[in-house]
């Protein structure tokens, strides 16, 4: 029987746009953005899921969720790379198609608009915009787990995800 591949995406917590940063990527959490992560960890936690490998973003907001999640989260192994912030989808499938073939699970820790638009060009396969979206939105927060019918990442431009979970944050 075939192996399974799974993509985790998943975009930081909400920031703390009134706190004091130089540069946007030195932006960090606000409380809402830790609330929503704890929400997150929880939703991880109580369905076992863990990361073979875990792609993060360098940006502080970013790093921050991740210091939330790992509390409880397996995380296998972590790199935290600045070719996750302001990125393209083309970059993502080339970190993914590098990643060892032994690892069923990755996690994709990022920013918006890339995760949404690598989300919508794994499920509908076509170059795709925030105006085709397959997302109604994709918030702060959000957690998408995609499974892919293929044993080599190399192969992931190939063949449709299928969404397992979809998964946003309550309000607050």
């Amino acid at each position: 029987m075939q192996e399974m591949k799974t993509i985790y995406l998943m975009r930081h917590s909400k920031s703390d746009w009134e706190s004091d940063f130089k540069i946007d990527h030195e932006r960090p959490l606000s409380e809402r953005g830790k609330k929503n992560a704890k929400e997150l960890r929880k939703f991880l936690v109580d369905r076992k899921i863990k990361f073979d490998i875990s792609y993060i973003s360098d940006s502080t907001r970013t790093v921050q969720t991740y210091e939330i999640l790992k509390k409880e989260v397996n995380f296998s192994e972590v790199k935290i790379s600045s070719k996750l912030y302001e990125t393209n989808f083309t970059t993502l499938y080339d970190l993914i198609k590098q990643t060892d073939d032994k690892l069923n699970s990755i996690l994709l820790l990022g920013h918006n608009p890339e995760v949404e638009e690598f989300a919508n060009h794994l499920i509908l396969r076509q170059n795709s915009n925030l105006e085709k979206s397959f997302f109604q939105k994709f918030p702060t927060s959000a957690f998408l787990s995609l499974t892919l019918n293929i044993t080599h990442w190399e192969l992931i431009s190939t063949t449709a995800a299928k969404i397992l979970y979809f998964w946003i944050p309550t309000k607050s």
